[in-house]
């Protein structure tokens, strides 16, 4: 999928899940690969580069969240942790995502991934 060539969702930690008209968002850490033009080195006592980002759905025609409220998980930093993106991919019709968080389809323009 464009925009995620340089990225590996299934390491990478959902923070929150917001869906508002128009509009999807997961707050994440994402993390990157060696490829990403914004890579380093893992810092001390991590396994991956992490950077705080944002991957949002623009334009959304249509959305269905399934098997939502699993309470999130509280890190070491007393943020909320929701687990991984297990699936991320378009159906022909609409971009399925799967994680702890539940089940989402969403009919919406192509995703992107904006950096803090």
């Amino acid at each position: 999928m464009s925009g995620f060539e340089d990225v590996y969702l299934e390491d990478s930690f959902v923070l929150g899940v917001t869906a508002t008209p128009g509009r999807l968002c997961l707050d994440v850490d994402l993390v990157l690969t060696a490829h990403h033009p914004a890579y380093r080195p893992p810092a001390p006592g991590e396994q991956n580069c992490y950077i705080r980002a944002r991957i949002e759905f623009p334009h959304v025609r249509s959305l269905t969240w399934t098997d939502q409220g699993t309470p999130p998980a509280v890190d070491a930093s007393g943020e909320a942790d929701y687990g991984g993106i297990d699936a991320l991919f378009w159906d022909g019709s609409a971009f399925h995502l799967e994680g702890d968080w539940g089940s989402i389809d969403v009919a919406s323009g192509p995703p992107g991934i904006i950096q803090f």
